[in-house]
């Protein structure tokens, strides 16, 4: 199992992934960042620009993108920051992940966080912020089992938000 950044062989994976991803409800669109999700050549070009800071889209920091994979197919997306601004800081954090729903429980969400540390630490980060919504029992269970030390929980728009920070100095990776 890997993390790896959107490239055309998996191509076949990725339009399974979003034909799936597509028919949850609950799908927070972590896939939809970089456009048009059929279009996989520029979502691959997207992803480079948006790892440099090119072309990011307004109040956006730059991130890489990366695809969970296991036995060749896409299972997780999720998103590393490289910063944060001020709503990534209230609401968001420094990572992102989504499983696909047909694989959800199977133990793919606490694998595609302790690979997105891994990233997150190779970019230099000390400390990362993930967050959650207060009823996705789940993700917190997640980002605690990650080493997530809660700090506080907010209200946002869409609902209580759960704020952890994790020290990549603790984990052993």
């Amino acid at each position: 199992m890997e993390l790896v950044r959107p490239v055309k062989i998996y191509e076949a994976s990725w339009k399974k992934a979003v034909a799936e991803f597509r028919k949850d409800s609950k799908s927070i669109k972590l896939w939809e960042v970089l456009g048009d999700p059929d279009d996989l050549d520029k979502c691959i070009s997207a992803a480079e620009n948006h790892s440099q800071g090119k072309e990011l889209p307004l109040e956006w920091v730059p991130y890489d993108l990366y695809w969970l994979v296991d036995g060749g197919e896409i299972v997780g997306v999720a998103s590393v920051r490289h910063r944060l601004n001020d709503f990534l800081l209230r609401e968001g954090g420094h990572t992102g992940y989504e499983i696909i729903p047909s694989k959800r429980g199977a133990g793919y969400g606490s694998k595609i966080l302790e690979l997105s540390l891994a990233k997150a630490k190779d970019l230099g980060l000390r400390r990362v912020l993930v967050s959650s919504f207060e009823d996705n029992i789940a993700s917190r269970k997640i980002i605690e089992k990650n080493g997530g030390v809660l700090e506080n929980k907010i209200k946002t728009e869409e609902g209580i938000t759960r704020r952890y920070w994790i020290d990549l100095s603790k984990l052993k990776m």
